[in-house]
């Protein structure tokens, strides 16, 4: 890839990340629950109203949370080498980042967002300077939220 030599270990993690974006993707475009989830969270009081259970479809969110988030700890294992409680705290604001830049509430918007994310920040720090990468993210942040406060994706306000 333009010349780039990509260990193995990066391409397991970035076919995990695909499917995993995949399976989440359908999940909520075609299955009841996914119906019910993209539901309570545009007017819970509705849905609720209709006799639905929406703390149960919010409780499977947070379980399908937790196992992603499991998924992310081992492929951080295998990314940094090493299994530590305070890694996720340095990745933290980029994480707000990609989903502001992505757009609040859109699944696709944050996947695109934390490519480009990644990419400005590797680029940058390979051909500017070692430490830039971290500022042209930021920057990254404050244009596009000029352009389009709600990010890239993001739905309207209604």
């Amino acid at each position: 890839m333009l010349g780039a030599s990509i260990p193995n270990d990066r391409w397991v993690e970035i076919g995990v990340a695909v499917v995993v974006l995949v399976a989440l993707e359908l999940f909520l475009e075609r299955t009841r629950y996914g119906l019910i989830i993209r539901a309570g969270v545009e007017n819970r009081a509705m849905v609720t109203a209709l006799g639905i259970d929406v703390r149960r479809a919010f409780t499977l969110v947070f379980a399908i949370g937790g196992t992603c988030a499991a998924l992310a700890g081992v492929l951080a294992n295998v990314y940094f080498g090493t299994v530590d409680p305070t890694r996720g705290t340095s990745l933290l604001i980029f994480a707000f980042i990609v989903v502001v830049i992505g757009g609040l509430g859109s699944l696709r918007g944050t996947a695109v967002s934390a490519v480009v994310v990644g990419l400005v920040q590797q680029y940058a720090n390979y051909y500017a300077s070692s430490g830039l990468g971290d500022l042209s993210v930021v920057l990254l942040l404050g244009l596009v939220l000029l352009i389009r406060p709600r990010g890239l994706s993001g739905a309207l306000a209604t």
